[in-house]
């Protein structure tokens, strides 16, 4: 992962500045979350408990899981400032703006897809369709609802 002089720069950063490499936190942490969300989820009872095949389920999707949540703990306990390359404030870089303006694009017209969806479908298609687009509108007017909130209370 990188050597242990201080003077270089560890490629994926360390927990502190002078402190181990994330990675050799966040592959370990990740593993063990990852098997463990492989156990509840074959544990669930929407797989049948019968087959002799839970074992191999429960490996598959802790596989299929590993690298979100080794990469969520290393979000988690990375220091940025040993990031190399990493800017000290990306909340002002070009690409967090044209981040925030493609989210807020995104929400209005799934909005107005949605409600112009459900219209439309109501007519010629299956009503479960129409119902379908209701319930993303609803959950997305939800959604920004309490993110307004939220937002307006701080």
């Amino acid at each position: 992962m990188c050597e242990k002089s201080a003077k270089k720069p560890c490629r994926f950063g360390r927990i502190k500045p002078d402190g181990p490499p994330a990675l050799r936190l966040a592959i370990p942490a990740g593993l063990v979350i990852a098997t463990v969300i492989g156990i509840v989820l074959q544990s669930a009872p929407i797989f049948p408990h019968n087959t002799m095949n839970a074992w191999l389920r429960a490996l598959l999707i802790g596989v299929c899981v590993a690298p979100a949540s080794i990469a969520l703990v290393w979000a988690a306990v990375v220091d940025r400032s040993t990031v190399p390359g990493a800017i000290p404030n990306p909340e002002y870089s070009a690409e967090f703006t044209w981040y925030d303006q493609a989210a807020k694009d995104s929400l209005h017209l799934l909005l107005a897809g949605t409600g112009l969806g459900a219209a439309l479908t109501s007519f010629w298609l299956p009503p479960m369709v129409s119902w379908t687009l209701i319930a993303v509108f609803a959950f997305a007017a939800l959604a920004f609802a309490v993110s307004y909130l939220i937002h307006r209370e701080s």
